[in-house]
């Protein structure tokens, strides 16, 4: 078969989505992107979608985020994890919270609380969150003066399991920021991570929320 170049523009978020797609199914990223465009041709036309493949593909996206959420950031892995200390509870609490300040902005959501039912769902997918810890970061995410996440509140939500916070990785899921640090990186550095997810009025984040320094 003769085959044509075909060039297209699209976000960098999607070309990252893409290519993972492409790995997990063992395929260049041009046979992938073809397999992709010929059955979505051939659902048109008889007018059925393959509502099974789509759910394998999710299934297939949520399971690898959560090993990518364990694994990044290689140089955290030879160290043995410790249980989240209260200190780093705090910096946990104000980078969740900073991420989504800003992604709330970037939406233009009318109603703050909307916008935490959609981020519960992300984080749903990867732990349902009973109804004492989802009112907790219900708090946290919409309170003018939240308390912060306490140490234990935070081992005993992750099982103490560090590494794998369904926060988190609700986040990512939420945002599509796949460049997320680790959660070990969010507790060491905290602080000097926030100014990457700074809301566009150019307000530093603890000025906002004094009583969680």
């Amino acid at each position: 078969m003769t085959k044509s170049q075909f060039n297209i523009k699209i976000s960098k978020d999607l070309l990252i989505k893409v290519k993972r797609q492409a790995m997990i199914s063992g395929k260049s990223l041009t046979e992938h992107i073809t397999d992709l465009v010929t059955k979505s041709l051939s659902n048109n036309d008889n007018q059925n979608i393959d509502l099974s493949a789509v759910n394998n593909i999710e299934n297939l996206e949520k399971r690898l985020l959560s090993i990518e959420s364990i694994v990044s950031n290689r140089e955290y892995l030879s160290q043995k994890l410790k249980p989240f200390t209260n200190s780093e509870a705090v910096k946990c609490t104000k980078f969740m919270r900073a991420v989504f300040d800003k992604e709330l902005e970037k939406r233009n959501y009318d109603d703050k609380s909307e916008a935490f039912d959609d981020f519960l769902q992300s984080v749903q997918v990867f732990d349902g969150l009973n109804k004492l810890f989802s009112d907790r970061l219900k708090e946290i995410m919409l309170s003018d003066k939240p308390s912060p996440w306490t140490g234990r509140e935070l081992n005993e939500l992750t099982g103490e399991d560090k590494c794998n916070c369904s926060i988190r990785k609700g986040l990512i899921h939420w945002t599509g920021k796949t460049e997320c640090p680790s959660q070990q990186e969010i507790c060491d550095k905290g602080e000097e991570l926030v100014p990457l997810f700074l809301m566009r009025s150019g307000t530093h984040y603890f000025q906002k929320f004094p009583n969680m320094q």
